[in-house]
């Protein structure tokens, strides 16, 4: 006996669908457009599974190496459980803002940093991250952050 699609269709069967492209069987692009604003060209992730492994230590020493190499370099903090780059660089100051852009604090090495505990009223602030409760668990719909 054959699987069922659970969408109602295949992918071959678009081909002679006279309603190709209206019943959102087919698949969508994730990519965002590109923010005219970032003149970021290269990023690389750094990344783990796992707390304690020295992530930060990876970042910071990747980040020093490419500025003695001569680039420009900056560092997006996204360790929502504990940021520890802003203190490796000695950043003490919030992140600034204009209404419309959040500027990124610069180490005295040039190195643009920006953490969410730049953010906080005080950088030792626990984070803690909500969700409505009318929202329904694994969705991803109607999320917010709670500052």
């Amino acid at each position: 006996m054959a699987e069922e699609q659970k969408t109602g269709c295949s992918p071959s069967d678009c081909a002679g669908c006279s309603h190709a492209g209206e019943c959102g069987s087919k698949p969508q692009s994730l990519i965002k457009p590109e923010n005219k604003k970032s003149h970021i060209n290269h990023v690389i992730a750094v990344v783990s599974g796992k707390g304690g492994v020295g992530k930060s230590m990876v970042t910071a020493s990747l980040a020093r190496l490419m500025r003695e190499q001569g680039f420009s370099v900056g560092i997006m903090d996204a360790d929502i459980t504990g940021p520890s780059i802003p203190k490796m660089y000695g950043i003490h100051e919030k992140a600034k803002g204009d209404g419309e852009n959040i500027f990124p604090c610069e180490a005295k090495d040039g190195t643009k940093i920006m953490s969410i505990n730049l953010l906080l009223p005080e950088e030792d602030d626990p984070v803690i991250w909500r969700r409505r409760r009318s929202c329904i668990p694994g969705t991803g719909r109607r999320r917010y952050v709670s500052l």
